[in-house]
């Protein structure tokens, strides 16, 4: 033992904080880990009227399913070694969660085992971390540990052998390990140790560092000890590198300190012949001496783009047979993504897509690409930034086909791409409709900012412009505050529709530093005779007095370091550089905040005022409203109103539209809320329901709700949901074509929206509508194992392993005349699905899918659309995530 206790000695004293880290860095790598991960499908149709060129859209409901936890473990590797009396001897395993959910563990060992011939002293069987991999116990002995998905931990076993056992005796002990949530797999090892009077050796292997990053050079050490009191014989040592380690020639070699050549047949010390060939590291010790030590050392580059961890072991050959423990370095993470406009080059550059120009009441399309640059797996969220188009423009995201709409797979109320493997892309479509009513004389461009986040680290984030061309009035001005992403455009423009051009949130503190304070880029254009402009900040847009908003401390302007954006902050400033005819300056306004105990946003209104004059009819001033909405530290609900919906209405008809809210946080949500609908055409009105009886259908057992209160419980409880139903009625008999958009806010008592959903509403000469269900199929063979529904659904994975399957089927009803033009059934494979069941639909006069076991987009047609008829298209699908 003692020199056992040399080893461990010259072990790094900073064990807690490598064994923080290593543990931060197992849960980077496990982020991503599909548990829970939701399923969102949704169908759309296309057709066109009769007499008609105009594509018409119809949305079915959303549906959704949950992937449940499936828990299975790994433990390796049984150990054979030879060992000689009073020695304690160190059995080495790895165990691995592989599920796709943190499970606990609880860990025994066995000594009292038939077949053998002795017993290990019972006192000394003890269970250790081996937290960096080397092979050596670390801390304290443990019972248990917890591993998230997908992570590995070190595990010794110790175990002391009686003196008085004879050569040639053998002892075995089985290592135990239980899951708390009973998962399967492997999980006992057994070891075993045969004693002899002859030479034993413990070989140990270690990397100089537990994390490391592609192209490091690290150090690579084995420790060996020949604890018995013979002397060996010839001893080999191998160490086979894979393509992950590139052995590192003439860089600092040895024996013992000694430097040793990695080349064949060179001259090395006395004792040991050392070289390398094709990667594979050999070491010939001629003889290790009784009760001695030694090392041996090298460097290798690591060569692995990917994160993830490098195993690497040596295999003993000689008077002894053994191999060591296997060492793990890990390529840490790194989260990283790019927007561009190519498909197959994530070096293009394209910073900005450009659209055909349309006229009043066009659609402008954006194929934009995000690319994960990272090195692992990871997710990112999807919003529209920076918006310049003008108000009452639809907006949206859509997947690769550009129908389907691009939706949330993560529960966080945001649209994502779902999980995309590094170095791959997804193509992501923007596009924008602009109002029908808005006039136009001649051309200019808009632009709106899609910005993809990381959701594993959001840090990391990239955007691209999509820019597109209507025509629209000029009008001059002496000045123009506008948002650093164009916002505001326009003298007297002061808010959008009378909302704000944008709101930033920042979490409130004490300490301003740390996260209490947002940064509004600011842009100052100045047109006519030189001035310099004083800057304000004020809680509304009458500056005649001066007040902060509520929950702000302070206001201060800074110049910009790079003059491009506020990413670096120069000298605080009160007012403008002197600006010449058509000279812009970037000004950074700080806001500080207070902390507040709830959640709050608050209007922040930006002014500009010549120093020298005021101009009739053009004024040396400008203002634009902002908001910034500070949270506090306290837990809140996290509300999603879901999905934005499309239908159609025959002049004088109903539609109804079926929506899910939904509270993702651990916290209850209830208080003094109202549902507030809107609708932007006079010829329309619209009702809330509640889906009393949830039976998924609109019917005479849903109840009308104004306030969230009238639910039944009188809110949300955390983790739930309910379906809403929007009906919307047309009141006019003579607005074929017309379209109408029906908002319904869920707002608080101070006005502030909470959650928001929209409904786009046509009216048409048909009336058709989408409704699209679900079924599980639990052993995909093409069966659902329940009746379809609504509901929403959890699913895990078959015996097999395989994920299980979930069948969809989509109907179309014409309650209005016959559509004789060809109506198209659209869809797509969800987020971590691939085909498992072919699409059917009777009716059709063809289909195209994705070959099974593929993803991709899914059709059927329908050469006409029979009034009072009804048409299903039905497919499944299998998940395949983690």
């Amino acid at each position: 033992m003692k020199m056992i206790n040399t080893l461990n000695n010259n072990r790094p004293k900073l064990f807690n904080w490598v064994l923080t880290l290593l543990c931060v860095l197992m849960v980077q790598q496990s982020a991503w880990a599909a548990t829970n991960s939701i399923i969102s499908n949704m169908a759309v149709g296309e057709y066109s009227e009769e007499g008609s060129t105009v594509v018409q859209v119809a949305r079915s409901n959303l549906v959704q399913t949950t992937i449940l936890p499936v828990y299975s473990l790994n433990l390796v590797a049984a150990n054979n070694k030879t060992v000689v009396a009073g020695q304690t001897v160190y059995f080495n395993h790895i165990l691995t969660n592989t599920s796709n959910d943190t499970d606990q563990y609880t860990f025994a060992v066995s000594n009292n085992l038939t077949g053998d011939d002795f017993d290990f002293v019972n006192s000394s069987l003890t269970v250790y971390l081996d937290a960096n991999n080397d092979g050596v116990p670390d801390g304290s002995p443990i019972t248990g540990y917890t591993l998230g998905a997908g992570q590995s931990v070190g595990l010794v076993v110790a175990a002391t052998i009686p003196n008085t056992i004879t050569t040639g005796k053998v002892a075995n002990l089985t290592l135990a390990v239980t899951s708390m949530n009973g998962a399967t797999g492997t999980n006992t090892n057994v070891d075993k140790a045969t004693v002899t009077d002859q030479s034993t050796l413990m070989v140990r292997k270690k990397f100089s560092q537990t994390t490391a990053a592609n192209g490091d050079i690290v150090t690579i050490r084995l420790d060996y000890q020949n604890p018995s009191n013979v002397a060996t014989g010839n001893i080999t040592l191998t160490d086979t590198l894979d393509s992950t380690l590139t052995y590192q020639s003439n860089s600092g070699e040895n024996w013992n300190g000694t430097t040793v050549d990695p080349a064949t047949g060179a001259n090395d010390p006395t004792g040991i012949n050392y070289y390398v060939s094709s990667n594979v590291v050999t070491a010939v010790l001629t003889s290790i001496p009784a009760n001695s030590i030694g090392y041996i050392e090298f460097k290798v580059k690591i060569n692995k783009s990917i994160a993830g961890k490098i195993e690497n072991f040596v295999n003993v050959t000689g008077t002894t047979t053994d191999k060591t423990n296997t060492a793990v370095v890990n390529v840490a993470p790194v989260y990283a993504v790019k927007m561009n406009g190519s498909a197959s080059n994530v070096n293009d550059n394209t910073n900005t897509i450009t659209a055909s120009a349309v006229s009043q009441g066009g659609e402008l399309k954006f194929t934009n690409y995000v690319w994960n640059t990272g090195n692992t797996t990871d997710r990112f969220n999807l919003t529209l930034t920076g918006s310049t188009f003008p108000a009452g423009s639809q907006i949206e995201l859509y997947r690769a086909d550009g129908v389907t709409p691009l939706l949330d797979s993560n529960g966080d109320g945001i649209p994502d791409t779902g999980l995309l493997a590094a170095n791959t892309s997804v193509p992501v479509v923007v596009k924008v409709r602009f109002p029908s009513s808005y006039a136009v004389t001649t051309n200019t461009v808009f632009e709106v900012t899609p910005q993809a986040q990381s959701v594993s680290d959001g840090s990391k984030t990239s955007t691209i412009k999509d820019q597109g061309t209507l025509t629209l009035t000029l009008v001059s001005q002496l000045v123009d505050l506008t948002n650093a992403d164009n916002t505001g455009q326009g003298n007297g423009v002061v808010d959008n529709n009378g909302a704000a051009w944008k709101t930033l949130t920042v979490k409130s503190s004490n300490n301003p530093v740390t996260g209490g304070q947002a940064i509004f880029p600011l842009r100052v254009k100045h047109t006519g005779v030189g001035t310099e402009y004083l800057l304000n900040a004020n809680a509304s847009s009458d500056f005649s007095s001066l007040t902060l908003p509520a929950g702000v401390n302070r206001v201060r302007f800074y110049t910009s370091t790079n003059g491009t954006n506020c990413s670096g902050l120069g000298n605080e400033i009160g007012k403008t550089i002197y600006l010449n005819d058509g000279e812009t300056q970037l000004v950074c306004a700080v806001v500080e905040v207070d902390k507040v105990n709830n959640d709050v946003t608050v209007p922040i209104y930006f002014r500009v005022i010549s120093t020298s004059f005021v101009a009739t009819g053009n004024p040396a001033q400008d203002i634009i409203k902002d908001a910034i909405t500070i949270q506090s530290v306290n837990s809140k609900p996290q509300l999603e109103f879901m999905p934005d919906l499309y239908g159609q209405v025959a002049p004088l008809g109903t539609v109804v539209y079926s929506h899910l809210l939904v509270n993702h946080s651990d916290t209850a949500f209830s208080g003094s809320y109202d549902f507030v609908l809107s609708n932007d055409q006079s010829e329309f009105n619209a009702k809330l329901y509640y889906d009393a009886n949830n039976n998924g259908q609109f019917d005479g057992g849903d109840t009308l709700i104004n306030h969230l209160s009238d639910l039944p419980s009188g809110g949300l409880a955390s983790r739930s949901q309910v379906r809403l139903f929007v009906q919307v009625n047309n009141t006019a008999s003579n607005n074929v074509t017309q379209s109408n958009t029906t908002i319904v806010n869920l707002k608080d008592s101070a006005n502030q929206v909470v959650a928001s959903v929209k409904d786009v509403t046509t009216v048409n000469k048909s009336q058709l509508s989408l409704t699209k269900l679900q079924a599980r199929d639990f052993n995909c063979d093409g069966t659902a194992d329940e009746a379809y529904s609504l509901n929403k659904l959890n699913i895990g994975k078959q015996g097999n392993g395989q994920g299980q399957c979930v069948l969809y089927k989509v109907t179309l009803n014409n309650s209005g005349p016959t559509i004789n033009n060809v109506f198209t059934f659209r869809d797509m494979t969800p987020a971590y699905t691939v085909l498992s069941k072919v699409p059917t639909c009777t009716a059709c006069s063809g289909t195209t899918a994705p070959a099974l076991n593929n993803a991709g987009e899914l059709t059927g047609t329908l050469n006409s659309v029979v009034g009072g008829q009804s048409y299903e298209f039905s497919f499944g699908v299998r998940y395949v995530g983690q």
